[in-house]
């Protein structure tokens, strides 16, 4: 279900980017910062984490750009029958972005993103030895992006990531709150 569901958003977000092949092309490289709170859901732990996250893109016309992402969690500790269980991620990986503007003025944008990411995570059991896994996230969201000036913009956005093969965990629901500065 989960794969057919991303393929749908793909198809989705090919379809809205479509008026982009008949606008001129802009080229606008931007830098964000991001803070994330994230609820993962993995057997019987469904930790929460704060991560921040530093984005490389680019607008390259008023309806579709790129981003290259990295994201770090804080740890999550849970208490388990065999001892303290803690847990953190980092990611990265590449995004790509459809944009919608609203408004006369071009103040708003709605937004929609998919992509890949490699995430890893590191898991500690009773203080002993760090433990790695990486699995790779398929990433899909949806959100809003309001913009201040010609060169700052906020982005609230509503992200939901299914990971492969990576025991304990499953997906993850993202929220992210950003600002971005656009190179003009």
């Amino acid at each position: 279900m989960h794969k057919t569901f991303l393929r749908f958003s793909l198809a989705a977000a090919v379809l809205v980017s479509l008026p982009a092949q008949a606008a001129e092309l802009k080229y606008i490289p931007y830098l964000g910062l991001d803070y994330a709170y994230v609820e993962a859901s993995a057997k019987s732990l469904n930790p929460n984490y704060h991560a921040a996250g530093i984005n490389l893109g680019t607008k390259y016309n008023d309806y579709f750009g790129t981003e290259l992402f990295f994201n770090q969690s804080g740890s999550d500790a849970k208490k388990t029958n065999s001892g303290k269980y803690k847990t953190s991620y980092r990611a990265y990986g590449l995004d790509i972005a459809a944009y919608l503007p609203l408004g006369c003025y071009h103040t708003f944008d709605l937004t929609a993103t998919a992509g890949i990411g490699e995430y890893v995570f590191e898991e500690k059991l009773n203080g002993g030895k760090h433990h790695k896994n990486s699995a790779w996230g398929y990433r899909i969201g949806a959100g809003l992006m309001y913009n201040l000036s010609e060169n700052i913009s906020l982005r609230v956005l509503v992200r939901y990531v299914g990971l492969d093969n990576i025991a304990p965990f499953d997906h993850f629901n993202e929220y992210t709150l950003g600002l971005r500065y656009h190179f003009l």
